[in-house]
């Protein structure tokens, strides 16, 4: 078996008489990454391609990616332009496993390629039966490849004919269409519930919690969050906002962090708080990691970098995958960020760490726990856009989607559906919900309040700051508010309900969604006041 670059290359033109160049030493990835492909005997054993935000892409590639010589010769081309050209590489790996089965006997090139063009149609309408879209879709890129290297057997008609296999993809229509009791959108009463739960409780890290209000907000990706800095976050004349960038398309994928890729998101207040408090821990990591870093670069002889802070820093890095950032300057800015899988993690962890029972159901009923997720904050926001009467392209743009087609599902969640959960299901829990929000928080439970400043006629306030919003109207969804029992809170509700009428569509999103959090609260008050007095 031929393992030598070299050799390979002079058995092609010497047994299949194709004229070829030789393999490269080095290639750049998407993101501007060297990557040594080989010396002048072996290949590298292996490739470690990093993609910014997420974990890297580790390929063996010292050994034989196929037993024939021909194939080898085209999957070694295959992968070294794939991975210059593309973000995805996970469909060489599942092409290699794929082929690594089959012999394609042959003495010629065009023997060879005839048997390998044939296996690859049909193997793709096996895969269409199947229900094995990635294999497909991968084989499918392979074949398109091999087209436009003028590999013999390869034609324009079969091309044509595997491009028309409709790829389904992954189904979460049903999960919002259905309300999916799992992985489906969260209802007003369940968001409310996971809130105060996460504010109150001990296991609840101050990056997951940033992270969850995020999501809450705005429904980002992990990858999103994992690319912020803390220089995304900023305050301007309309309130507080963080800057967020595309991930989705071809083009805007690549961008990362390009000025021009990056989204202005205006924030509710608890979450600016929260973002704010997570810069001050960020820097204060990344500090601590800086004299490690420096150290490691002195060691190597690589001049020391000023690293941007990433707004969730990674806690641990080995030292060679450190090497291959600090070594590679496109690489370099992105050296201190964790990778989005870890970010995932702290999300749905939270499902466990908090162990919610679903407020719409009897203790009987619930046998799980809520389930939390980044994807699942998003089918939120996307619904409660839809049922606020948000148009398809503003869900569209809000939810970082390059078209219409991901978005479309949403629409067919049922505003009468919502209403029946509501009426049906959400009596009582949404009693016991509103209980415990203010349960121990109203002003005639609190022994001193010589610290508290009064709030009108509606109770009392244990911030030590002056409020920079709007008071008695952004009071109710704040958590030092210590609202009284014998307030005239219908009177307030009613204010605020005018107000928000007041501003229609002229004001932003961060300010319409403070007015609807107090309003939340204002009723969840009347109601904790009435069940209180039985």
């Amino acid at each position: 078996m031929i393992s030598s670059p070299t050799e390979l290359t002079a058995k092609i033109e010497s047994r299949f008489g194709i004229e070829t160049d030789d393999f490269p030493f080095r290639v750049q990835s998407t993101f501007g990454q060297t990557i040594t492909l080989r010396n002048d005997t072996a290949w590298l054993e292996n490739l470690n391609i990093e993609i910014i935000g997420c974990g890297p892409m580790n390929i063996a590639w010292g050994h034989p990616l196929h037993k024939n010589l021909f194939v080898e010769w085209l999957l070694r081309g295959w992968f070294i332009d794939r991975v210059q050209t593309h973000i995805d590489l996970r469909p060489l790996i599942l092409v290699q496993r794929i082929l690594a089965a089959h012999q394609f006997p042959g003495k010629d090139a065009e023997t060879i390629g005839d048997r390998l063009s044939t296996f690859a149609a049909r193997e793709c309408i096996h895969l269409k039966t199947s229900g094995r879209n990635d294999e497909l879709v991968a084989l499918r890129v392979f074949y398109r490849w091999c087209l436009d290297e003028e590999i013999s057997g390869f034609n324009e008609h079969d091309s044509l004919e595997l491009s028309q296999l409709a790829v389904k993809a992954f189904d979460n229509k049903h999960l919002v269409t259905m309300r999916d009791d799992d992985f489906g959108p969260f209802t007003r009463v369940q968001l409310t519930h996971i809130e105060m739960n996460i504010s109150t409780s001990e296991h609840v890290s101050h990056i997951q919690r940033t992270m969850f209000l995020l999501c809450r907000d705005w429904g980002i990706r992990p990858i999103q969050l994992a690319l912020m800095q803390i220089t995304d976050f900023g305050i301007d004349e309309i309130g507080a906002f963080v800057m967020v960038p595309s991930v989705k398309g071809i083009r805007r994928s690549r961008l990362r962090r390009h000025p021009s890729n990056l989204k202005k998101r205006y924030i509710s207040k608890d979450t600016a708080e929260a973002v704010q408090q997570q810069c001050v821990l960020a820097e204060h990591q990344c500090k601590a990691a800086s004299g490690a870093i420096e150290k490691l670069c002195l060691m190597h002889g690589i001049s020391v970098p000023e690293l941007p802070i990433p707004l969730f820093p990674a806690p641990f890095r080995s030292i060679t995958r450190l090497l291959r950032y600090l070594t590679n300057p496109k690489l370099t800015p992105f050296t201190l960020h964790q990778d989005n899988h870890r970010l995932s993690y702290e999300l749905r962890s939270l499902t466990w760490e908090l162990q919610l029972l679903d407020p719409h159901k009897t203790a009987n009923e619930s046998a799980s726990f809520m389930r939390i997720s980044a994807y699942r904050l998003r089918r939120t926001k996307a619904t409660s856009m839809v049922l606020s009467g948000a148009s398809p392209d503003e869900v569209a743009e809000a939810l970082d989607h390059i078209n219409l087609n991901s978005i479309k599902h949403y629409f067919r969640y049922n505003l009468e559906l919502q209403e029946f959960i509501n009426t049906t299901h959400m009596a009582s829990p949404e009693i016991n919900a509103a209980v415990k929000m203010w349960c121990g928080k109203f002003m005639e439970e609190t022994a001193d309040r010589s610290a508290l400043s009064p709030i009108s006629s509606l109770g009392l306030c244990s911030s030590k700051k002056p409020c920079p919003f709007h008071p008695t109207v952004t009071c109710y969804a704040c958590p030092k508010f210590r609202p009284s029992r014998h307030a005239d809170h219908e009177a307030a509700l009613a204010d605020i309900t005018r107000f928000k009428q007041m501003l229609g569509s002229s004001s932003s999103g961060a300010m319409v969604q403070q007015v609807e959090a107090a309003i939340h609260g204002a009723k969840s008050v009347l109601i904790a006041v009435k069940e209180l007095k039985n």
